[in-house]
């Protein structure tokens, strides 16, 4: 059975990490992953950091990205493009950049809030 990754950064990130975390003891069909300081630390190369997406990625029926904001700029640019021949869920907490996460490749975006509701069915989307 292939997981679901989830790939973020921000309060909406974290808001779903908790949930799932605090809810949730079994959760071996789901990986919470933090681009910043899983792939995109200051101290690797650029081919290894898209290397190593590629290489996670491949692991996963469906991918959920939590981006932080657009001022997160090329390192967003480069998750997408790493991403691109993923099914790939966006999930947002501005709806005005819904239109340009969809040009950047995302099959889908899903507008939310930090603590707006549960997140459980994260736990069975890649099923």
């Amino acid at each position: 059975m292939r997981k679901v990754l989830i790939v973020g950064k921000g309060d909406l990130y974290k808001s779903v990490k908790g949930s799932i975390g605090a809810t949730h003891t079994d959760t071996s069909n789901l990986e919470i992953v933090d681009y910043d300081e899983e792939w995109l630390m200051p101290t690797r190369e650029l081919e290894d950091c898209d290397g190593l997406m590629v290489d996670k990625s491949n692991r996963y029926s469906c991918i959920y990205l939590f981006p932080n904001c657009l001022l997160d700029g090329i390192n967003l640019v480069r998750i997408f493009s790493g991403l691109k021949h993923f099914r790939l869920f966006v999930v947002t907490h501005h709806h005005r950049n819904s239109s340009l996460y969809k040009k950047m490749g995302a099959d889908f975006v899903i507008v939310s809030k930090p603590d707006g509701y549960s997140y459980d069915w994260l736990l069975t989307s890649g099923t």
